[in-house]
């Protein structure tokens, strides 16, 4: 079941992101590492009601925040859809449940909130070598639609969009 996160889920939450950024590490992507995602940014997106759980027998497998805005590039990315979109951020699932379709609910979640908003477009991005986080948004109909070198951090991020 997917609902809204709430601060009494902070703790599962911290765990899994634990447990992924050592997967995420392991597999060559220092994407997220021990400073992000922090607590903060989820105690943020909870407040703002973006951060979904997806639970079962009480138990958080996976964390999704579905946002109403975009990172502070996006407004430099060019988009095939340029009006607005719901972004798929800091996506996680327990890498013990990992290849049981549970991500794929997120995103169709994601696309049922952003129907009922009247919003046609999901969009996310993620690091170059993120390689299985491109596997799985391809998966799940997102397209390619440009790299960007950050300058702040000289990474380069892919940016994916799927119309609904």
């Amino acid at each position: 079941m997917i609902r809204l996160a709430t601060a009494f889920d902070m703790s599962e939450i911290m765990t899994l992101i634990s447990k992924v950024v050592k997967v995420m590490n392991s597999q060559g992507s220092q994407q997220w590492h021990e400073g992000y995602p922090a607590e903060a940014d989820y105690a943020k997106d909870i407040k703002r009601g973006e951060l979904f759980v997806l639970e079962e027998n009480g138990v958080v497998l996976g964390i999704c925040t579905i946002s109403k805005r975009g990172h502070e590039e996006y407004h430099l990315i060019k988009w095939t859809q340029p009006y607005s979109a719901f972004t798929i951020k800091r996506l996680a699932i327990d890498p013990e449940y990992r290849g049981k379709g549970l991500a794929n609910q997120f995103f169709k979640y994601a696309g049922k909130l952003a129907e009922q908003s009247g919003i046609a477009t999901l969009n996310t991005d993620t690091f170059w070598n993120n390689t299985n986080a491109q596997a799985l948004f391809k998966r799940n109909g997102f397209h390619y639609i440009q790299s960007r070198q950050d300058p702040q951090t000289m990474n380069t991020l892919h940016y994916f969009e799927k119309k609904l």
